[in-house]
């Protein structure tokens, strides 16, 4: 039987304390990877420590503030410090489920600085916090989760989501000769906790029957998954996509097709 194809390889997730986050920990560890599980929340990063090692898997739970440069850089030297070194990123954490989904115009300054500081700036730091590790290495994995929301123009949200686009190319840039990859994956639209809260909210520009009007145009006719999401991650994370950089790969069921 082949060995599970991320075994002896040490992953981060950040924003894994719960939603999307928690699920790809998970995912990873059943194919054999032991999981840096990051998060702010820290009881909920331990409860998904717990429910992976539980399942017979490898997981620690490390508190990060993505915002933090120093933060991040204690989130890279506890994995090495435990597991000796860092083989995939997985920029997870983000604000979306609790944004104030408003127009970019109605946006307060003072909230772009916080959405832009989670949702660009914290990739950034965090990639910067594990990327010596992989260079002395002379391998790594960097994948950024984006959203199909980056093409979408309308709030902070989006424009943060772009950005994401960009720090993954130009780290792509930096570090392709050193056997290290940046890619992104940008989810379609997805029915899960956070999306959820989005229409609960009833300042959200968004509704049900918005959400249902556009999963009827789809051409994979239902929302996505975290599984759906994590078969992307997987690829860019493995060694098939050893020739991958700078790349946006886009599960979203045929809502946006390219031509």
């Amino acid at each position: 039987m082949a060995a599970p194809i991320f075994e002896g390889k040490v992953c981060i997730v950040t924003g894994a304390a719960r939603g999307l986050g928690r699920d790809y920990a998970r995912f990873f560890s059943e194919d054999g990877a032991t999981v840096v599980v990051a998060d702010i929340d820290v009881s909920g990063a331990r409860e998904t420590a717990e429910s992976i090692v539980k399942k017979g898997g490898n997981a620690l739970a490390v508190p990060v503030d993505v915002t933090d440069a120093a933060s991040t850089e204690a989130m890279a030297a506890a994995a090495v410090h435990e597991f000796g070194r860092i083989d995939i990123l997985v920029n997870n954490a983000g604000l979306f489920g609790d944004l104030k989904m408003t127009w970019l115009l109605d946006t307060d300054p003072n909230y772009w600085d916080v959405v832009m500081a989670v949702n660009a700036k914290g990739p950034f730091l965090c990639s910067r916090a594990v990327v010596p590790t992989m260079v002395d290495q002379g391998q790594g994995r960097l994948i950024h989760i984006s959203s199909i929301g980056a093409w979408t123009p309308g709030t902070v949200y989006s424009v943060s989501k772009l950005a994401v686009h960009q720090i993954s190319a130009s780290l792509a840039a930096a570090l392709g000769d050193l056997g290290i990859t940046s890619n992104c994956v940008a989810p379609g639209a997805i029915w899960n906790e956070a999306s959820q809260r989005q229409i609960d909210d009833d300042d959200s520009p968004v509704t049900v029957e918005q959400m249902e009007s556009m999963r009827a145009t789809f051409m994979i006719k239902r929302f996505g998954t975290s599984r759906d999401m994590y078969g992307a991650i997987r690829y860019l994370a493995s060694d098939d996509a050893a020739w991958v950089t700078s790349q946006v790969i886009s599960p979203n069921g045929g809502g946006t097709p390219r031509f």
